[in-house]
């Protein structure tokens, strides 16, 4: 009897462990397939584009380490269902589908008809945000802002792309000391921040004029209403001093000297959306 209940036992023991054993073999493999479909999903996100960004990006030095920034202006992704919104509305629509995110990339049109609150949502739909002043300023330097004779490979300042606006990195030219395409003239571009009233976050913005002096924040701190600045490429800064002001950067195709790297204008509220203002994207 003694060994009946002891044979019973063993083959006890021996199916428990070759349930245990099927069990951490299956385990293991759903693990594996769960991390592979997890990989898999990300493997756009992962890609990384000059070693630190993810593709169709470009990496700005900062004090703060570091930060990317869409190479190129904004347009609408593969999934949305407006390649080239023509009013705000369209603008809308596209944000409404879950796979409608923006993208960056050579030859495509910047997503106009957009709202700075718009264009805020594209970008955290793609994992991104807009970027601050500084940001923007940041990744525009070494951008050729030059005052006449622009021709086909310089900034689209001047209807001088043949369309307006024109396919993103159609000057050839116009590209910043980082790698960033477009960040003059084409379209204006949305960052981050509201003035209310004339004030940004209890700063006193100065009048309309050209730019005479920036301050830490990569906002005007001097201007003058004559006379253009050297120094500051005969950038020019717009602003309404009532009411809540959206902001943008850069300028767009018929703004001939007055864009630049510096420019800044701070005229439509966060809600308007207009055929030359788009947006980039930063992480």
């Amino acid at each position: 009897m003694r060994k009946i209940i002891n044979l019973k036992k063993r083959r006890f023991v021996g199916k428990r462990e070759i349930i245990v054993i099927v069990l951490a073999v299956v385990l293991t493999t759903v693990g594996i397939k769960a991390s592979d479909n997890f990989l898999g999903s990300e493997k756009e996100e992962l890609a990384l584009d000059d070693g630190q960004c993810p593709v169709g990006m470009v990496f700005i030095n900062s004090a703060s380490g570091g930060f990317c920034i869409d190479k190129y202006e904004a347009a609408p992704g593969d999934g949305c269902p407006y390649v080239n919104p023509v009013n705000q509305k369209e603008s809308r629509l596209n944000l409404d589908y879950a796979d409608c995110k923006p993208k960056s990339g050579l030859n495509n049109l910047p997503w106009r008809f957009i709202s700075q609150n718009q264009a805020a949502i594209a970008c955290a739909k793609a994992g991104k945000r807009l970027p601050t002043n500084e940001e923007w300023l940041a990744a525009a330097l070494g951008t050729p802002d030059i005052e006449k004779g622009w021709s086909q490979e310089n900034c689209n300042v001047a209807n001088n792309w043949g369309s307006e606006p024109g396919p993103g990195g159609s000057g050839g030219k116009c590209v910043s000391a980082y790698g960033a395409y477009d960040m003059i003239g084409n379209v204006w571009e949305w960052v981050d921040g509201t003035a209310h009233d004339g004030v940004y976050e209890d700063k006193i913005l100065p009048e309309s004029g050209y730019i005479e002096g920036v301050d830490s924040e990569a906002l005007p701190s001097a201007t003058n209403l004559n006379k253009g600045n050297e120094n500051y490429y005969y950038d020019y800064f717009w602003i309404k001093n009532k009411g809540v002001r959206g902001m943008a950067r850069g300028g767009y195709w018929n703004n001939k000297t007055d864009a630049g790297q510096y420019s800044l204008y701070v005229v439509s509220e966060p809600s308007f959306a207009g055929t030359g203002v788009g947006f980039r994207c930063v992480k």
